[in-house]
């Protein structure tokens, strides 16, 4: 059936006034409280966040604001919620959402840009000259959800649109937070590196980015594939996918 109404659509009729999320006072304080509901707006979706990652870049906002930047200025005691590599189920669709449906599991792209800018423009939305201007009564402007905006630490988080990606039902909840940080070292690979199946890739360190561009290097076809590191823990995870040099 066609939907013709404008007011956001919401998974059921029992989605609380209130949200449990994690907020950051002073620098590695944080807390768990109570905030209200946000809600979508238009081109917007309400995801309900069934499970978050937590990156290096987390703990760096926590000791030292950046790269965070909230009403212009440091992240500390501004009610803000960090939290980036989360994913989740749509729980409500603001006005004119026909991509998603309400129960659709999904993951998250933080970065939305302020579609004016000259970068934006260019197709360089998480370089957007707008970063951290959509605060206060603005309504246009760069958002990203865990450093301009409220974050993934809390039960629902407000995403545009264009920065959600339908979860597999084969996949599950906590591989899906991984799969935008799949992205960089994809990108990595395939624009900056101008990969081509058949060509040798050697990835230098076992990081949780490095193991995912192991990863991203062999499913491009990569082949040899050569994981370079000073220690071995993380080898045994690295050669589950296969061999590697």
């Amino acid at each position: 059936m066609a939907r013709t109404s404008e007011q956001s659509r919401s998974l059921g009729d029992d989605l609380p006034d209130t949200m449990g999320a994690w907020v950051l006072g002073d620098p590695e304080e944080l807390t768990l409280t109570d905030k209200p509901m946000p809600s979508p707006g238009r081109a917007e979706v309400l995801v309900r966040i069934d499970a978050v990652a937590i990156c290096a870049t987390d703990l760096e906002i926590l000791t030292y604001g950046t790269p965070a930047l909230i009403e212009g200025g440091p992240p500390f005691n501004k009610n803000y919620t960090p939290g980036h590599e989360y994913m989740g189920t749509v729980a409500a669709l603001g006005p004119g959402v026909d991509e998603f449906a309400v129960g659709d599991r999904v993951t998250v792209e933080i970065h939305a840009g302020c579609g004016q800018c000259k970068r934006r423009r260019m197709g360089m939305y998480t370089s957007c000259h707008n970063y951290g201007l959509n605060y206060g009564d603005r309504n246009k402007g760069h958002r990203a959800n865990g450093f301009t905006t409220g974050g993934g630490f809390a039960e629902y988080a407000v995403n545009n649109v264009y920065t959600l990606i339908r979860v597999p039902d084969a996949m599950s909840d906590e591989e899906a937070t991984l799969v935008v940080t799949a992205g960089t070292s994809m990108y990595g690979l395939t624009e900056f590196g101008g990969l081509v199946a058949g060509e040798n890739v050697v990835v230098i360190g076992p990081g949780p980015i490095g193991l995912l561009a192991v990863a991203v290097a062999k499913a491009l076809g990569a082949s040899p594939v050569v994981l370079a590191a000073r220690a071995k823990a993380a080898m045994p995870l690295a050669c589950n996918w296969g061999p590697i040099t």
